[in-house]
């Protein structure tokens, strides 16, 4: 194990480093689609814009299918496996690769039925394909320099990729006259050729194929496919559902919605990225006061943005799609709420994941997806103009389901009390008031509305300074509590 490894496990200015660039680069590089999102909205027809989003969803779905989410279990492998964690990401990797070829054999016997069921062109389905083999190998990459605290791999590497990707779909959208083409392609084309490159890499670090690998990923990894898969369909169904009941229209609108949304998680997959490693090692170590300190900082910071999101969505949904997608702001308010959710029933899914409690991890994401399902189903049809409205209620009912299991389960492993359950549910009750206070001002009294965000914005940043200390102690001396209840 290297001097830098070492040096990154044990010092504390090193894991603030890291934490905060992960952060700031994650979002500044993921914030790129909801900069660029206007411009498409305005370049391409709601058709276009539909079949693009029912094609991410869909290829997001099927990639945990095929790469089995190996990834997760990197973080959880160095602590075993630190000396040989090269050997242990190529064996993963080489398996959920084995696994991708023989689902793509099977695409390419009964190509008409699956074009049929996916709504997608065959040709784009063979470029799903491609992206298919060669994404695993870049988020085992990105995992693999987040558990060591190596951001400055991880922000060159994410950075080229997001910003190749961006510019040359947007370019091909410009040039090309079917826009739909231009896009896929210009998004996806970056990803497998940066990602064939991390495959190649990996192998020659990785060298051998170690099938004892394959068994301690699966144990770990396998129990989450389910969760991780009704993951995606708790968040991707909606579009689909829509796509097949009221068209890709209505799909586009939600999807506008969702870029919305999207600023509230990409915050949450930045600070996410920060967060989890410390919890696994806090945990480990027992330091429980820490987590209950640190913890309720990081929902603060993340509730404090997000509740700014909700006072203009208004004006946000005009900047990313124009008057012709106006009626998405009513899907905001569910969807904020459902981000700020989705944000504190990931901190028991982690505590969960270090016991490796995987199974029920996967059961409640199965029962909230399926519930999801269902109530799109029923509802969708009794008003199709407004399916995406109704869509971003279920999205809310799923993952305050998710919530209340996960919770509940982590409470029979009896360690609840490692985060500050009355402080949270307090935080959900007061953003859902917020949320339902903006929703009755959408489209009816601006001036008010711009008052709050005024106030709201200068409250913030006295209380963000007044507490800067520990705000930016979310990133700091992270290392140096023992905090034992």
């Amino acid at each position: 194990m290297s001097e830098e490894v070492k040096k990154a496990g044990r010092d504390p200015n090193v894991v603030a480093k890291a934490a905060l660039w992960y952060t700031v680069c994650t979002f500044m590089f993921r914030g790129m689609a909801f900069v660029t999102t206007p411009i498409f909205a305005r370049l391409m027809s709601k058709a276009e814009l539909g079949s693009f989003s029912n094609f991410s969803s869909w290829a997001g779905i099927i990639l945990v299918l095929t790469a089995f989410d190996f990834s997760q279990s990197v973080i959880r492998a160095k602590l075993e496996f630190e000396d040989d964690i090269d050997g242990y990401i190529w064996s993963t990797l080489s398996l959920s690769t084995m696994w991708t070829l023989l689902v793509y054999g099977i695409f390419c016997l009964f190509p008409a039925f699956f074009s049929e069921l996916l709504q997608i062109d065959t040709k784009y389905i063979h470029l799903m394909f491609l992206y298919l083999f060669t994404a695993p190998a870049y988020t085992m990459l990105v995992t693999k320099h987040r558990a060591f605290y190596k951001y400055k791999t991880f922000v060159l590497i994410t950075g080229i990729m997001t910003v190749s990707g961006t510019l040359l779909s947007l370019l091909m959208v410009i040039l090309m006259q079917d826009k739909l083409a231009g896009r896929l392609y210009g998004y996806y084309i970056p990803h497998i050729l940066i990602g064939a490159a991390i495959f190649i890499l990996l192998a020659a670090r990785g060298k051998k194929i170690k099938t004892s690998y394959w068994k301690y990923a699966c144990v770990i990894c396998l129990p989450l496919v389910p969760h991780e898969l009704s993951l995606y369909v708790l968040s991707a169904s909606d579009k689909i559902i829509i796509t097949r009941l009221s068209g890709v229209e209505y799909t586009a609108v939600y999807s506008i919605a969702y870029s919305t949304y999207h600023i509230g998680m990409v915050l949450f997959d930045s600070m996410n990225k920060a967060f989890a490693p410390w919890l696994l090692e806090s945990l480990h170590h027992e330091r429980y006061g820490a987590i209950r300190k640190t913890s309720k900082v990081y929902v603060g910071v993340f509730v404090a943005v997000v509740i700014g999101v909700l006072t203009l969505a208004p004006e946000i949904i005009w900047l990313m799609g124009g008057k012709r997608y106006a009626g998405a702001v009513n899907c905001i308010p569910p969807l904020i709420v459902s981000c700020v959710v989705q944000l504190i029933y990931r901190m028991y899914v982690n505590v969960e994941f270090y016991k490796k409690k995987t199974v029920g991890v996967a059961l409640a994401t199965m029962i909230a997806a399926a519930t999801n399902i269902i109530l799109n189903y029923f509802l969708i049809p009794l008003d199709l103009e407004h399916s995406y409205v109704i869509a971003s209620y279920t999205t809310l009912a799923g993952y305050l389901i998710l919530f209340v299991m996960h919770y509940y389960m982590v409470r029979r492993m009896k360690l609840d009390h490692v985060f500050d359950i009355k402080f949270l549910l307090k935080i959900i009750a007061g953003v859902m008031l917020v949320a339902a206070a903006m929703n009755s001002l959408y489209g009816v009294n601006a001036f008010v509305r711009y008052v709050f965000a005024l106030i709201y914005g200068g409250a913030v940043l006295y209380f963000g300074y007044k507490n800067k200390d520990a705000v930016l102690g979310l990133f700091k001396k992270k290392k140096r509590n023992s905090g034992k209840p």
